[in-house]
């Protein structure tokens, strides 16, 4: 059969394809929802779900938005409190709206798309909350919906990102999330990233996120933030006014060593960041990636003074980026001699919740000063 019918057979078979409106209304949110501007995003995947009142696109993406939200704030205590229940509710439209289409016809890729999409959602919240189990479970359960879909539509390219994402953390995260995929299935690294790489090239609403996706894993479980940067060069030639992607490349410069770089590109949009309402919230992590690029590349007193800044203008104190700010001050004062003061940064976040081991890493530098070889090692240079 010719491709080009296989390619209409396999579009006749979405019978709940979204109107062109709603799908431009879908592309505009994604947008904002990737610029941090929640409340446009919102907006528009509102009226999105107005135009398609039985699918479930508009809950699902509304839903979607309630998680990126919550990644920026996975670490303030209770953070979920207020959203969760939202998520919960709207995330349940979304899946009786799936499951409404997938009991009309099994063989629609478009429902089983959104049955794997909605599962694979529910199983990232989890990992926000590190409940690794469960999270193994929802993501296999999405992975079959998803894997059902490109069986019947080969080309449904949105699906081999949830594919991709669930074969690459089941065969790489801790040992406690391989133990739970190898109750249900192991993954494959390598396919996982072969799937990615798919959805980079060809695919529509996901684009954006696999490149993201990709952006993390070259940099935080690779170790290849220098593939990761041109990636990130290329998302903030398209959309330069885009913040969110400024705070990754910021942090992307700092792994790769270009300190330099990393210095002159956060104090030039560092007023940027502080200015703008959305993006004014995650100032306590840019200041922390700023101050983190001068005690890497040795001013010591200018990595104390942005630490200095981060703790006293941070937005919200809770924030996990407000307690690595007191441990890194802490380190950058061992290095200055200033040990007295040192000890009390350190001595504070002991008392702080533990986030990303900051609690054992305080109580080493209560024990001995911070050396430049033990801060690199903590920012996971070798």
């Amino acid at each position: 059969m010719k491709p080009l019918l296989i390619a209409a057979l396999a579009c006749a078979l979405r019978s709940w394809a979204v109107q062109p409106e709603t799908d431009k209304l879908i592309l505009q949110g994604l947008d904002a929802a990737y610029s941090l501007d929640f409340e446009r995003a919102t907006s528009l995947f509102t009226e999105a779900d107005r135009l398609e009142p039985e699918h479930p696109v508009g809950p699902f993406f509304l839903a979607s938005l309630l998680w990126l939200e919550y990644s920026q704030n996975a670490d303030i205590p209770g953070a979920a409190d207020s959203l969760q229940p939202r998520f919960d509710r709207i995330m349940g439209q979304a899946l009786a709206r799936a499951w409404k289409m997938h009991e009309k016809n099994r063989e629609d890729p478009e429902a089983n798309f959104y049955l794997g999409a909605c599962y694979g959602m529910k199983g990232r919240w989890l990992m926000l909350e590190r409940k690794w189990i469960r999270a193994a479970h929802y993501g296999f359960k999405g992975y079959k919906y998803l894997q059902r879909t490109v069986e019947l539509d080969p080309e449904y390219n949105d699906a081999y990102l949830g594919m991709g994402m669930y074969d690459y953390y089941s065969d790489t995260l801790p040992a406690v999330v391989r133990m739970a995929a190898d109750m249900i299935v192991r993954g494959d690294k390598q396919r996982g990233l072969r799937y990615i790489e798919r959805t980079l090239e060809k695919g529509h609403y996901s684009v954006t996120e696999a490149k993201l996706f990709q952006v993390g894993i070259l940099s935080s479980y690779e170790h290849q933030p220098e593939k990761a940067l041109p990636i990130l060069l290329e998302l903030r030639r398209q959309k330069p006014e885009n913040l969110f992607f400024v705070l990754l490349e910021q942090g992307t410069r700092i792994n790769a060593r270009d300190w330099s770089g990393a210095i002159a590109f956060g104090e030039f949009l560092a007023p940027r960041v502080r200015a703008l309402p959305y993006t004014q919230p995650q100032t306590s992590l840019f200041d922390l990636y700023l101050g983190e690029s001068y005690l890497c590349a040795g001013d010591l007193p200018r990595a104390v003074e942005v630490f200095d800044r981060c703790i006293e203008e941070a937005p919200d104190g809770r924030k996990a980026t407000v307690t690595h700010c007191h441990l890194r001050r802490a380190q950058a004062l061992d290095l200055l001699g200033r040990r007295a003061e040192a000890r009390h940064d350190y001595t504070f976040v002991t008392e702080r919740p533990d986030f990303f081991d900051s609690r054992a890493k305080a109580r080493r530098g209560l024990k001995a000063p911070a050396t430049r070889e033990e801060i690199l090692h903590q920012l996971g240079m070798p």
